[in-house]
């Protein structure tokens, strides 16, 4: 089970499984990492494998849409291959799945009782995410399918509460 993630800017990347964490466990963050930067996202449930799927036939192809938020050390942003580095830390993609479609609903994101977000997905086109994904990437069952909402911004540094329609944990920074 991968992430296949279209980021803010339009690229395509995947994030493995492990990056998952599936409960809203608590995040406890090694020593190296000072600081965190998140992004808001629209997730998809893949309930068939498939690859180079047409927008008209993708519907097929995945079932529930949710909310959920990828966080990245920002000590691990640095270099050429940083982005990548940062994408692969375990457990800093938090996405639990809903039992519908939530496109429409709004996602409000809260750190520490402050708003960092607001917005929805209505706007998605998830056909057509789909199809662009699927030209690069075979999709499995159980898979997720995630297009970034905002642009990545940093979190305040420290221990945090991250609270949202779907999210629900601590990042303790020791």
């Amino acid at each position: 089970m991968n992430i296949a993630l279209k980021t803010y800017s339009g690229s395509i990347v995947v994030r493995p499984d492990t990056t998952w964490e599936r409960d809203n466990e608590d995040l406890f963050l090694p020593d190296f990492v000072t600081g965190l930067e998140f992004t808001p996202v629209l997730a998809v449930q893949v309930t068939r494998p498939g690859r180079s799927i047409s927008a008209k036939f993708s519907g097929r192809y995945y079932g529930n849409i949710g909310y959920g938020v990828l966080l990245y050390p920002k000590d691990l942003l640095k270099g050429e291959e940083g982005f990548a580095e940062a994408s692969c830390m375990d457990h800093t993609s938090f996405i639990a799945m809903p039992d519908a479609d939530r496109r429409s609903e709004a996602f409000v994101l809260e750190c520490n009782g402050q708003k960092v977000f607001e917005g929805d997905g209505s706007a998605i086109d998830v056909d057509a995410l789909i199809a662009e994904i699927t030209k690069r990437i075979y999709i499995r069952t159980g898979d997720i399918v995630a297009i970034e909402l905002a642009p990545r911004k940093a979190l305040p540094h420290g221990n945090l509460r991250i609270t949202g329609a779907s999210v629900d944990f601590n990042v303790i920074m020791e």
